[in-house]
C-alpha cells in the first residue's frame, strides 16, 4: 500500500463530479493544497472550481480521468499543466472519498511529481513486495484504502469465499457475514477507522451458501490527508472450533457410555451448591445416589473388558431411562454412576427411586450370548443446603454405597449420622493402622498346630495378626482386616507378619539349640492374600526375609485361601511352584468353600489341606447308624481327596470334644482349635515350649 509524505510536501487535490451523467469538464477541484499551489503557479483558493482537466490532462489522448472508480483507488500518468503553460510528467492516484448525501462524488487526488520518482520507486516497490507476500499467504488478507470497501484481497480469501478477487474488491464485503454477526462487524470497522486495533469472531457465508467461523484482525492504515482505511487476516477457524468443542465434550462426557464425567458431576453439584441458602420448596430437595455393580470384576475377570464395557453402556442406558429430564446421570469412573435428582423431599421419593434404578440393573443383561443377572449398592446423599462442597457430597455418597455393601449388596443405604460415625471410625482406624505398622506394633499370635491326643503335642504354629489401638483397646482381626483391604494395607501387613514370624521362630530355635527350650515347631505357617502373591518381587522378599532371620524356606508355610486363588491362578501358581521348589511349604486355607477345589489341587503344588471351620463347627457323632449328617461326609470327602492325593491334612476351628473325637475318627494328623489353645502371644508360646509342648483339651475353647 503507497504511503506519502506529509500533505505540505506532497501537492494534493480534492476534486468532484455529479452523481449524474456528466462531461470529463464537470471534474473540478474543491481543495487544493500548498504544494498544489506551488506545482500549477497558481494560489490554493484560486485552483478551487477549476476544471481539473484544465490542470491535468490524460497523456497521449487517454481519457484516464473518466476511469476514476467509486469502488477502488486507481493510478493514471497524466501531465501537470502549470500557470506557464509548461507540461511537467506526473503521475496521479485517486482515492473515492466515501459516499456521502449530496449530488457529487468527490476524489482525494496525489500527485507524484519526477524528482519524486526514485522515493516513490522505492515506496512501489515495498508495495509490489507486501502485495505479493499478500498475495501468496495462505492466511486470506484484505485491504481497504478508504472506509470499509475492499481495495485488495489475496487468492486465500478469494478461495474463501468462493468468489474471484476481482468480484470481491470494491464490494461490500459485509454482505458475506452472517445476517446476525453483520452489526457488530460493522461496529468493529468503526472502531479500526477510528484508529484501534480489533480482533473478533464471525461468521460468513460463502458463495455455495457454507457457513465458516472466521477470527478478523483489522489493524487500522491511514494515509495523512487522504482518509482511514485497514488491513485485515480473516484465518478460517471453522475445524479448529469443532475440535476444541469435541476436546470439551471428551472433557465433560465419559468416552464409553456419553455420561457427564467426574468433572461434570462436580461442577454440577458446585453450581446446585451454590444457589442461595433459601430452603427449597416442596419437590425441589435433590438427592445424589452413587450406584455401585456388585462384583462387576467377576464380569471383567470372566468374559473380558469388552464384555464389561458392554454391560456398562446397557447400564448407563437404563439408568438414564429412570430419571426424569433435568436430572443428571454421571459415570466418575469404574463400574460406578452417580444420579443427581430432583423431588426426592421424603423418605418414599427416596426409597421409591433408589428401587426404580435397582430394578434396572437387575433385569438380564444379554452379553455375548450369555444373559447376564447384576446388582447393585446404593449410597444416598440429600442436599440439605450445608457447607460441604462437591467432592465431599460424592465422598459421603461413597460411604453410603459400603455401607449397602457391607450389609450384603443389592440394596440402598441413606447416608445418616450413624453411617458419617461408622465412617469416620474407619478413616481413623485405618490411619491408626498404617501408623503402626510403620512403627512395627502390630502385634503377632501364635496358634498351635497338634497332633490330637490326651493331652496332643505342638506340631507347627499358624502366624496370626492382632492390633491393641492405644485408646480403642483390642481391634478385632475382621475389622482390621477389611480395612487394611480397603486402603492397601494388606501386602505390608503380611510383610509385617512374615517378618515377625520369621524372627520369633529364629529365636525359639536357638533357645533349643541352647537347651532353653526342649521342643520347637517344625515350622510357622503365614497367610498370604491374593494381592500379595500378585505382587512383583513377591518370592523374592520371602527369600530375603527368610534368609535374614537364618531360616530356611523349609521352615515356612504359605497358607493361601481359595479365594485368593480364583482371583489369578496362573499368577498364583508360578509365585508358590518356584516358592515351593526351594523348601517352602504351601497349604490351602478354608478347603471346601470355593468353587473348583479339584482344580486347584490339579494345578497347584500343595502339601496341605485344611478343613474349613464351617464344616468342623457342624460335626458330631453318629447317632442311630447315621454318620454325623451332611458336615461329616464334607469332612470324610475332604480327608480321603486329601489321602489320595498324599497331602497332609488340618482340621480347623475344632472346639468341642465332640468334634474332636470326629475328626479323630475321621483321620486327620493335625487340628487347632479353642479345644487345645487360642492363638498365644510369643512370650507364652515359649512358655508352652518350654513345658514340652504338651496341651489337653479344654471343654467348649474355655481358657487358654
Amino acid at each position: 500500500m503507497l504511503h506519502f509524505a506529509a500533505a505540505g510536501d506532497q501537492p494534493v487535490l480534492v476534486v468532484s463530479r455529479p452523481k449524474a451523467p456528466a462531461p470529463l469538464e464537470a471534474t473540478r477541484v474543491r481543495w487544493a493544497n500548498t504544494a498544489a499551489a506551488d506545482l500549477f503557479g497558481v494560489a490554493a483558493d484560486h485552483l478551487v472550481d477549476l476544471a481539473a482537466t484544465r490542470l491535468l490532462r490524460p497523456r497521449d489522448g487517454s481519457p484516464e480521468l473518466e476511469r476514476l472508480s467509486r469502488d477502488r483507488r486507481t493510478r493514471c500518468a497524466v501531465d501537470a499543466v502549470t500557470s506557464g503553460g509548461e507540461l511537467r510528467r506526473t503521475e496521479v492516484v485517486a482515492w473515492p472519498v466515501p459516499e456521502r448525501e449530496g449530488r457529487e462524488w468527490f476524489w482525494v487526488l496525489g500527485v507524484v511529481l519526477p524528482e519524486d520518482e526514485r522515493a516513490q520507486a522505492a515506496l512501489r516497490a515495498a508495495e509490489d513486495r507486501f502485495a505479493t507476500l499478500a498475495q501468496s499467504s495462505p492466511v486470506p488478507t484484505i485491504v481497504s484504502d478508504v472506509g470499509a470497501r475492499l481495495s485488495r484481497v489475496n487468492d486465500a480469501f478469494a478461495e474463501l469465499i468462493g468468489l474471484p478477487a476481482e468480484e470481491l474488491c470494491g464490494t461490500a464485503w459485509l454482505t458475506h457475514v452472517v445476517d446476525d454477526e453483520r452489526s457488530g462487524v460493522v461496529e468493529a470497522v468503526a472502531r479500526v477507522l477510528s484508529g484501534e486495533r480489533v480482533t473478533l469472531d464471525t461468521r460468513l457465508r460463502n458463495a455455495a451458501g457454507q457457513v465458516r467461523w472466521v477470527a478478523v484482525r483489522l489493524a487500522p492504515s491511514r494515509t495523512p490527508g487522504y482518509g482511514a482505511g485497514f488491513i485485515g487476516t480473516v484465518e478460517d477457524v471453522t475445524d479448529r472450533l469443532a475440535r476444541e468443542h469435541r476436546l470439551a465434550y471428551q472433557a465433560q462426557h465419559d468416552l464409553l457410555t456419553g455420561l457427564p464425567n467426574r468433572l461434570a458431576l462436580l461442577e454440577r453439584l458446585a453450581d446446585l451448591l451454590a444457589l442461595p441458602g433459601e430452603a427449597p420448596g416442596p419437590g425441589t430437595d435433590v438427592g445424589v445416589l452413587m450406584v455401585d455393580l456388585d462384583d462387576f470384576k467377576t464380569v471383567n475377570d470372566g468374559l473380558g473388558p469388552e464384555a464389561g464395557d458392554a454391560v456398562l453402556v446397557e447400564i448407563a442406558r437404563r439408568l438414564a431411562g429412570t430419571v426424569r429430564s433435568g436430572d443428571v446421570v454421571a459415570r466418575p469412573g469404574g463400574d460406578e454412576f452417580v444420579l443427581v435428582c430432583a423431588g426426592l423431599d421424603d423418605l418414599g421419593a427416596v426409597e421409591a427411586t433408589a428401587r426404580r434404578v435397582l430394578d434396572a440393573v437387575l433385569a438380564p443383561v444379554e452379553v455375548n450370548g450369555l444373559r447376564l443377572r447384576l446388582s447393585a449398592s446404593i449410597g444416598v446423599v440429600l442436599l440439605d443446603g450445608s457447607s460441604c462442597g462437591p467432592e465431599e457430597v460424592v465422598r459421603d455418597a461413597g460411604i453410603a454405597v459400603h455401607e449397602a455393601k457391607a450389609a450384603g449388596g443389592g440394596r440402598w443405604t441413606l447416608l445418616d449420622e450413624d453411617v458419617r460415625h461408622r465412617a469416620r471410625r474407619a478413616l481413623r482406624l485405618v490411619a491408626d493402622l498404617r501408623e503402626a505398622l510403620s512403627r512395627g506394633a502390630v502385634d503377632v499370635h501364635y496358634q498351635p498346630i497338634v497332633r490330637p491326643g490326651r493331652p496332643a503335642q505342638v506340631l507347627s504354629l499358624e502366624a496370626l495378626c492382632r492390633w491393641t489401638h492405644p485408646e480403642l483397646g483390642a481391634i478385632p482381626p475382621d475389622t482390621f482386616i477389611e480395612l487394611a483391604e480397603r486402603a492397601n494395607l494388606v501386602p505390608a501387613l503380611d510383610a509385617h507378619v512374615l517378618a515377625v514370624a520369621c524372627r520369633d521362630l529364629a529365636t525359639w530355635r536357638a533357645a533349643h539349640a541352647a537347651g532353653d527350650l526342649p521342643l520347637t515347631p517344625t515350622h510357622v505357617a503365614v497367610n498370604v492374600s491374593a494381592v500379595s502373591l500378585a505382587a512383583e518381587g513377591f518370592a523374592a522378599g520371602v527369600r530375603r526375609t527368610v534368609a535374614g532371620a537364618g531360616l530356611q524356606l523349609s521352615d515356612l508355610c504359605l497358607e493361601v485361601t481359595e479365594t485368593a486363588l480364583a482371583s489369578d491362578l496362573r499368577a498364583c501358581r508360578t509365585v508358590l511352584e518356584e516358592l515351593r521348589r526351594d523348601g517352602a511349604r504351601v497349604a490351602i486355607d478354608d478347603f471346601g468353600t470355593g468353587y473348583s477345589s479339584l482344580a486347584y489341587l490339579k494345578d497347584l503344588p500343595v502339601d496341605h489341606l485344611k478343613v474349613d471351620r464351617s464344616f468342623v463347627r457342624d460335626l458330631r457323632t453318629a447317632v442311630d447308624g447315621v454318620q454325623g449328617g451332611p458336615a461329616r461326609a464334607v469332612a470324610a470327602a475332604v480327608v480321603s481327596l486329601a489321602r489320595t492325593l498324599g497331602l497332609g491334612i488340618v482340621a480347623e476351628g475344632v472346639e468341642t470334644l465332640e468334634q474332636d473325637a470326629v475328626v479323630r475318627d475321621l483321620g486327620c494328623e493335625a487340628v487347632q482349635g479353642w479345644l487345645y489353645s487360642r492363638p498365644l502371644p510369643r512370650e507364652a508360646l515359649a512358655e508352652l515350649l518350654r513345658g514340652g509342648g504338651l496341651l489337653h483339651p479344654l471343654p467348649q475353647g474355655a481358657g487358654a
